[in-house]
């Protein structure tokens, strides 16, 4: 396979990277109330499993992002997935809890390599006519990695004998799967190393944070992102419980509606050419509380239906709200894409907190009417984003 050109062994490489990331951190989402019994622990703190990570993740992606480009992306790639695959061997032997979500947290950090430098990697050593294909690739690499592992960890708990067992069959095929990147990442080229200055960092970061319209884009994403990832976790919860009392082969299933997100990516930037990329994020959210209002009949059937919606309407919002950064931000775009990242995986991570009361209170219909409620500040966000627009157009007009 060494014989592959070197730009080929670059995209291979990548999208298997990808695949090891997504599957490790989120083959345990079906199984939350599998924890839940197995750990004798709450709802709130069940969630914490699927939390912990992504946190990690949001401020991993920080870190590396910046660390890499003094010292080169591979380097970083190959380490921080090889300790996140560790760490999977790792988790299947621990009993307490609270070491659980410890070790869960810093696999986050340490995984989020990929999603802090693989686009990076691609930009520096493809040709531009190449990287739009390359980059599709990736993207379609996170789903798989994500959706196979969710289906491995759903069947685990139900025919290898537990969720344990079924964690260290992931950390077996990731380690496989890790020999293949080792064995065949070339070495960069075209990488030009930039002297590390945290201070630069910073002061772009705070740049990025003054600018009214990108602050609300940020806080738009962790919203959509975070009802979206625990609106799933909720979900395995209820559908373990009564009136389902589904098992956890037939409750990963659910996750093949991330499918619809798949679908709405590609369609998302065949919008944005006829319309604007504000206009995408109001279709994706508007589609994300009409899939709500429907899954409040609460049969399977709604359910299905309403999940597949949901995807297709976040991931519509968040490619056309990730387009919109890099065509706002005309310095700094790599510190921009990061505090992007950053408020992604932390809305993922914290979303839990605001969602958890009204599941306590009202269960399912209770985490809809959270859902609806995040998704209605959203809309409130886009509002304010077009009147400052307005606001600029108008004052720009005047000078």
């Amino acid at each position: 396979m060494k014989t592959l050109p070197h730009y080929t062994r670059f995209v291979i490489c990548v999208c298997l990277f990808s695949v090891i990331t997504f599957a490790n951190i989120y083959w345990l989402q079906p199984l939350l109330p599998v924890l839940q019994q197995d750990f004798q622990i709450s709802s709130l703190a069940a969630n914490f499993a699927m939390s912990a990570p992504l946190l990690g993740m949001g401020l991993g992606l920080v870190i590396f992002a910046s660390w890499s480009d003094a010292i080169g992306r591979c380097p970083i790639l190959l380490g921080g997935t090889a300790v996140g695959v560790f760490v999977s061997a790792l988790l299947p032997l621990v009993d307490s809890y609270s070491v659980f979500l410890t070790l869960r947290f810093f696999q986050g950090m340490f995984l989020s390599v990929c999603p802090a430098l693989a686009v990076p990697l691609l930009g520096d050593e493809l040709r531009k006519s190449w990287l739009a294909g390359a980059v599709g690739l990736y993207i379609a690499s996170n789903t798989l990695g994500g959706l196979c592992s969710r289906l491995l960890g759903g069947i685990s708990a139900e025919y290898f004998g537990g969720w344990a067992n079924g964690g260290l069959i992931l950390a077996g095929i990731s380690l496989i799967l890790f020999g293949i990147v080792y064995y065949l990442l070339p070495q960069q080229r075209h990488f030009k190393p930039v002297p590390l200055r945290l201070d630069r960092s910073f002061k772009a970061f705070g740049e990025h944070l003054k600018r009214p319209q990108l602050l609300l884009i940020y806080i738009l994403i962790c919203l959509a992102f975070g009802t979206f990832v625990n609106l799933s976790n909720y979900l395995m919860l209820v559908l373990g419980d009564a009136p389902y009392h589904l098992p956890s082969d037939l409750r990963s299933l659910m996750f093949l509606t991330m499918l619809g997100g798949t679908t709405s990516s590609s369609l998302a930037g065949k919008f944005a050419r006829k319309h604007s990329q504000i206009s995408g994020i109001v279709l994706g959210i508007g589609i994300m509380l009409g899939a709500n209002l429907f899954m409040c009949w609460s049969n399977i059937y709604s359910l299905v239906i309403g999940m597949v919606l949901v995807a297709f309407g976040f991931f519509f919002c968040h490619a056309n709200a990730n387009t919109l950064i890099g065509r706002t931000v005309t310095g700094n775009k790599g510190s921009a894409q990061a505090l992007y990242s950053l408020f992604y995986y932390s809305g993922a991570s914290l979303g839990v907190f605001f969602l958890e009361p009204f599941y306590q209170e009202f269960g399912w219909q209770g985490i809809l009417d959270g859902t609806r409620i995040a998704l209605g500040l959203c809309l409130v966000c886009v509002v304010i984003y077009c009147w400052l627009a307005t606001l600029n157009h108008d004052h720009s007009h005047a000078l």
